[in-house]
């Protein structure tokens, strides 16, 4: 599934680096990003608020875009 999130919080490159590892490291796809937007594949059955989650832990925010 592909999901789109808006992003808020990231300042710099690090910040884009730091959170497409640890979604990746999480089983999502990257297909881009940058300090406020986010597109991601996630694999069939998993929840996109584990991603959001994994986001907000890095201290950043994300929510589904509409």
């Amino acid at each position: 599934m592909i999901v789109k999130l808006s992003l808020s919080g990231l300042k710099c490159k690090g910040c884009v680096a730091k959170v497409r590892k640890k979604l990746e490291e999480a089983g999502a796809i990257v297909r881009g990003i940058s300090l406020k937007e986010l597109e991601m594949e996630i694999p069939e059955g998993e929840k996109i608020e584990k991603f959001i989650e994994i986001i907000r832990k890095e201290g950043y925010d994300a929510k589904l875009e509409s």
